[in-house]
């Protein structure tokens, strides 16, 4: 959808002189202290999928809103290109566009969202809500019907005829957030849009935000200093040092694998439970970890080598899950889904933790959400794939693991060159 570059923007009299000291690799002090100009985005280079969320983040001066404004043009940058690909005209060149393409760029596909609300006082909230479908010549009514309906999406509806100083700032923060969505543009420039917020406020408009991309499948470029909203809203975040993109990654991949120092000091503090994967933390279903112990010919079980006395898990010929028999259980019992178990709830709080009952979930499941299954059941919960096949299983030691270090078994395996090995085929299987 979005791509960049080399993009790089130097703040100064004569901004494309200080190029070649940059390819000499001179830095932003440097620069600074050597010519007066400022680098403010230093040959930043990253792709933007539609209708993802990516993250851009960093400290005070790091560059992160040059950036975004370079995407716009509202700042030229200075060097590198910029492209649109929004599926109907193709790829479009941002940095070789005129004056006019650059109008009915920023009119048609993309809207900004900015820092402070930036509402008119003596329009209501319905007139802010459509003021970007008047530039676009929409007619009143037209007008009239999109921005009641994005209103009741953001659930203002009720407010439509109020005005900006009747409002909480939570919601006007809601308003500018419908008047950029009002336009229908497929891409969303946000520059620190819940920063002014309360701390409760802000959890709610990012909440609110996770529910609208869901519905609409916009492509947003989400600029903040917080990771933990970064995290929690991003499906890719940049973080950016000194003008410079210092590392791309899902928030997984940030959180458990920082390049830099300074990328492990912004995650040293960050909240793992909502990121870090089930798949990621699980003792890993290979040679190292499990072996067989029987073999029913329907289906085949194995314990854990450092547990040979503990539970034992089935799977069938295929290595999907079957069976759990819980240590010091011959039979075995019941399995259950951890989505299942909000609607067991009552049942689940009357009997306490339980010998009896084992706990599945996917790969994809994060850390909260297997915690809360812990509570439920002392049987290591199991961790499975789309298809069933057993990837490995979660006790006490690898949520710790994940809640201290931020990594896992895969993690560690990965790091040292080899990941988890297939439980099928021959003499691979544990």
């Amino acid at each position: 959808m979005i791509r960049a570059e080399g993009v790089t923007k130097i703040f100064g009299p004569d901004g494309e002189s200080i190029l070649p000291l940059l390819e000499q690799g001179k830095t932003k002090d440097e620069i600074q202290a050597e010519t007066g100009h400022v680098v403010g985005v230093r040959d930043a280079n990253f792709e933007i999928e539609a209708g993802e969320v990516f993250c851009i983040m960093g400290l005070s001066g790091s560059g992160k809103s040059t950036l975004i404004r370079c995407i716009n043009r509202l700042i030229e940058p200075t060097a590198g290109r910029i492209f649109l690909n929004d599926g109907d005209n193709g790829e479009r060149e941002i940095t070789a566009m005129d004056d006019a393409e650059l109008r009915e760029l920023r009119k048609r596909d993309m809207s900004m969202v900015f820092q402070h609300f930036a509402l008119f006082p003596h329009r209501t909230v319905l007139a802010n809500t459509v003021y970007g479908l008047e530039i676009q010549r929409r007619s009143a009514e037209e007008s009239r019907k999109i921005g009641l309906r994005v209103l009741d999406m953001v659930g203002l509806g009720e407010w439509a005829q109020s005005y900006p100083h009747e409002l909480s700032g939570g919601m006007q923060q809601r308003v500018g957030l419908a008047r950029a969505l009002a336009t229908e543009a497929r891409v969303l420039l946000m520059d620190e849009p819940f920063s002014a917020l309360d701390p409760l406020i802000k959890v709610n408009m990012q909440q609110e935000l996770v529910r609208i991309q869901k519905d609409l499948e916009r492509t947003i470029l989400f600029i903040t200093h917080d990771l933990d909203e970064a995290m929690r809203i991003g499906d890719q975040i940049a973080i950016m040092d000194a003008g410079q993109v210092v590392q791309i990654g899902n928030p997984e991949e940030i959180l458990i694998n920082p390049k830099t120092e300074y990328v492990a000091n912004f995650v040293e503090h960050a909240d793992p439970t909502g990121v870090l994967t089930a798949g990621t933390i699980a003792l890993n279903f290979n040679d190292d970890q499990f072996k067989r112990v029987e073999d029913s010919g329907e289906l085949i079980y194995f314990v854990r080598r450092s547990d040979p006395e503990g539970a034992r898990f089935g799977v069938d010929r295929d290595d999907r899950l079957q069976a759990v028999v819980p240590a010091g259980h011959r039979e075995r019992v019941e399995l259950v889904g951890l989505d299942d178990i909000a609607d067991r709830a009552d049942e689940m709080a009357s009997t306490g933790r339980r010998d009896d009952l084992a706990l599945r979930c996917d790969e994809k499941a994060v850390l909260r959400t297997v915690l809360k299954g812990r509570s439920c059941s002392t049987v290591p919960t199991v961790v499975t794939d789309a298809d069933g096949r057993l990837q490995g299983i979660i006790d006490e030691p690898e949520l710790i693991r994940g809640i201290l270090d931020k990594k896992g078994h895969r993690e560690q395996a990965d790091s040292n060159g080899a990941g988890p090995e297939p439980a099928s085929g021959g003499e691979s299987k544990p």
